[in-house]
């Protein structure tokens, strides 16, 4: 990296963040080199008070003041707007989902206090980066009757390397049913017959939530969550 780049790129900031900052900034340095400009990526991105200061205000003008020639600076503005929205468009960066907490987390606003049983399933990818949290089922408050494959079909379809089963309790008490047990011994059996991890099945409650995993480790043969 050149120290023009590493001057302008914050040393505060998220490793992934700076790498995508430093490889903006030398696209941006290439724009310039086309367009004839004597200025830098550096120069304009410390103008802006950083990259995302060339989208803030009239950046135009910010750049026609800074001596860069209007061509170049329309060039640099049209290639940052277009950026900036293709980035808008595209999918955020995904949610880890990395212990059961983090899963009871985004489940338990959606569907933690609804009147009907729902059970949903969490697939990951190899990093467990959250691809999708999927309803399956919708129940009764006595119960919901599910067919593992009918599980199992949304993470083959999402090209998921792991998943985690969750449902909700529409009493409150998110303790494990025998039922619960029973279907996450089954949905264990299947996904390893598919050589897909299953991560862990969680109950939730109003405010609470446990972790069969957690709670039964014997189910998975004693493994940790």
């Amino acid at each position: 990296m050149s120290l023009a780049i590493a001057a302008a790129v914050p040393s505060d900031m998220s490793l992934e963040q700076r790498d995508r900052d430093q490889r903006f900034i030398r696209a941006l340095d290439a724009l310039l080199a086309q367009s004839g400009s004597t200025h830098t990526a550096h120069d304009l991105v410390e103008l802006s008070g950083g990259p995302g200061g060339l989208l803030q205000g009239n950046p135009i003008e910010r750049l026609l003041r800074a001596g860069v020639p209007n061509e170049a600076a329309e060039l640099v503005v049209r290639t940052v707007n277009a950026a900036h929205d293709l980035t808008a468009w595209w999918p955020a960066e995904r949610t880890r989902v990395q212990a059961p907490a983090d899963l009871a987390a985004i489940a338990q606003p959606i569907f933690g206090r609804s009147a009907q049983e729902q059970l949903h399933i969490a697939i990951v990818d190899g990093r467990n980066g959250l691809l999708d949290l999927r309803h399956v089922y919708t129940g009764t408050a006595t119960g919901t009757s599910v067919r593992i494959g009918e599980l199992l079909r949304p993470v083959l379809e999402a090209h998921g390397v792991g998943f985690a089963a969750v449902h909700n309790h529409p009493s409150g008490d998110p303790e494990p049913s025998d039922e619960d047990l029973r279907l996450t011994s089954e949905l264990l059996a299947a996904a390893r017959l598919l050589d897909i991890e299953f991560l862990d099945h969680l109950v939730i409650g109003h405010g609470r939530w446990v972790s069969i995993r957690s709670k039964q480790p014997a189910i998975w043969g004693g493994e940790a969550p």
